[in-house]
């Protein structure tokens, strides 16, 4: 299956976004009774399809809703906006809706309002991040066309497409209005575990009318609305939308997203009462959990997000596999828990966690394992590192990033003898280069769950071909796996075959698992009820706005 390069939606992003600063601590709290505060950073858009980050994701799985939604205590898919999803062959899937559903502005949510959400996404000259999720769809190659020649963009960092031969995926048909027949290109078990994820919220077509207008203001139909325009540098608040009937009301009666960028954090606002749910980073860690006032409102809990330095296989000095699995292999994961917090993180010694269906299977081994004489000795046996070169780790400039990545950095040098440089970028320059493939060095990749599956951690990360993810990473065999895995006639045997996958990437190393994420944050004394949604979680998890409780 092929993906649009990623880089091609960044672009089109960052020019959607502001330039980034912290807000006013004078914009921070609100008196409003009944509303949550909470932090988020940078959004690179709030409509499905769009996003394929963590905090654009934490608004829209509250603004919008898909067909499912997923457990939070079992991480299963549970039908939401969808009555029933079903399927003789694992390929034809009929999709009934339930009756009545509307969007914020009266539309119906009906067949039609998934497929042009979805065609929306699959039209590959459209560079939306998520465009991939729809491969699976029949008709999506018609819509993917391969972009022209770098020579004949008008932009040098915004590809440029043919006319493509379709603008609606054929596998899409509204059979009557509440019912979605979906016709995928090869049998795909997972195909309704995808379901819940923002890539399958429908659209309203007062949205796709304007989407410059619904990316200030999102026109969803899930329990919050936005009633005044949301800012990328200011946040917003959504309030609770009175009309909303899926399931039960939220008791808040809305919430207010407060923006932290470049480096700033929400502990001090949270310590004043003016941020309900934060979560400190490594320089407030020990000082947070050994205060007693507030051990009781702290929430510790295995977490689904996962953190690697991933290595950039187009770099001619990460060709050998040995140097790969010889950085791997020198970073002391326990040392670097003490520097950063022993319990935020657990080290990670494979690439799907186990808190997730079928994950856990430790397949990276010895080389996700502290060893200094292994470590020396890979380096030694794939030609050892350039002399006088600098090991160059880019990341995101949070400040948990830098403190995570320069411990790390620390290890690699006192292990192996090579000097290293952090190299910060901002957020959405990060991804640009990142998914561009214009990093000279390892960088900092985390994922966290779409969906309970460990397909979700293979397939969208190092599937499609060199071209398509972060790392460059290539391997028929690899995408042949999980090509198998896809056809199974049980979502039991898929899991096992996936599982197969996973241990041609311990073999491969493109990426070194590193940590997997120990929720711990902790939450004011003006609410209760905080639940971790391990799935619907951003760096951190996320508290469900559904469920939490205002006690003032």
């Amino acid at each position: 299956m092929r993906r649009i390069q990623m880089a091609v939606a960044t672009a089109a992003a960052a020019a959607l976004a502001l330039t980034a600063c912290a807000g006013d601590e004078s914009d921070v709290g609100g008196d409003a009774d009944g509303i949550l505060n909470m932090q988020i950073g940078e959004v690179r858009s709030v409509i499905p399809g769009g996003s394929g980050e963590s905090e654009g994701f934490r608004i829209m799985k509250n603004v919008y809703e898909g067909l499912v939604y997923y457990d939070a205590d079992t991480g299963e898919a549970n039908n939401l906006v969808a009555e029933d999803i079903s399927s003789e062959d694992n390929q034809t899937w009929t999709i009934t809706i339930k009756e009545g559903l509307q969007f914020h502005n009266g539309e119906p949510v009906d067949a039609n309002a998934f497929i042009r959400s979805w065609n929306r996404t699959a039209y590959g000259p459209n560079a939306l991040p998520l465009n991939y999720f729809m491969a699976t769809i029949a008709g999506y190659d018609e819509m993917n066309p391969e972009p022209l020649p770098e020579e004949e963009w008008a932009d040098p960092e915004v590809p440029e497409f043919p006319e493509a031969e379709t603008t609606e995926l054929s596998g899409l048909t509204a059979v009557d209005d509440l019912t979605l027949q979906v016709e995928l290109s090869a049998p795909f078990i997972g195909f309704p575990t995808m379901l819940g994820y923002e890539a399958f919220f429908p659209v309203a077509e007062e949205c796709l009318a304007d989407t410059d207008a619904c990316e200030e203001q999102p026109i969803g139909n899930g329990p919050f609305m936005f009633e005044e325009p949301y800012s990328i540098e200011n946040g917003g608040t959504a309030v609770k939308w009175e009309d909303y009937q899926t399931t039960d009301q939220p008791s808040i009666a809305g919430v207010q997203w407060h923006v932290y960028l470049e480096g700033n954090d929400c502990w001090a606002d949270f310590l004043t009462g003016d941020i309900d749910v934060c979560r400190p980073t490594a320089a407030d860690y020990e000082t947070a959990v050994n205060d007693p006032d507030l051990a009781e409102r702290r929430i510790v809990q295995d977490g689904t997000s996962i953190a690697m330095l991933a290595y950039p296989l187009y770099d001619e000095n990460f060709q050998d596999v040995n140097i790969r699995r010889a950085i791997s292999a020198a970073i002391d994961r326990e040392g670097v828990l003490n520097v950063i917090g022993p319990d935020r993180f657990n080290p990670l010694d494979s690439w799907v966690p186990e808190s997730i269906l079928g994950g856990g299977r430790g397949v990276c081994g010895e080389y996700c394992t502290y060893d200094p004489d292994l470590a020396n000795q890979l380096l030694e046996d794939g030609g050892g590192w350039p002399e006088g070169e600098p090991l160059r780790i880019w990341v995101n400039d949070s400040n948990d990033n830098l403190d995570i990545f320069r411990a790390i950095g620390d290890s690699i040098t006192e292990t192996l003898g090579i000097q290293y440089e952090l190299v910060p970028m901002e957020w959405t320059d990060f991804l640009a280069n990142r998914e561009g493939h214009d990093l000279d060095g390892p960088f900092r990749s985390g994922w966290g769950p779409d969906y309970n599956l460990n397909e979700n951690y293979l397939e969208p990360i190092y599937g499609g071909g060199a071209a398509t993810n972060d790392q460059g990473y290539e391997n028929p065999e690899y995408d042949a796996k999980i090509a198998e895995a896809a056809a199974a006639d049980t979502i039991e045997d898929a899991v096992e075959i996936y599982a197969e996958a996973e241990e041609i990437l311990g073999n491969d190393m493109p990426s070194a698992p590193i940590f997997v994420e120990q929720v711990s944050y902790f939450y004011s004394d003006r609410v209760d009820n905080v639940i971790v949604h391990p799935i619907y979680a951003g760096p951190g998890g996320d508290a469900e706005l559904r469920d939490i409780v205002i006690t003032e």
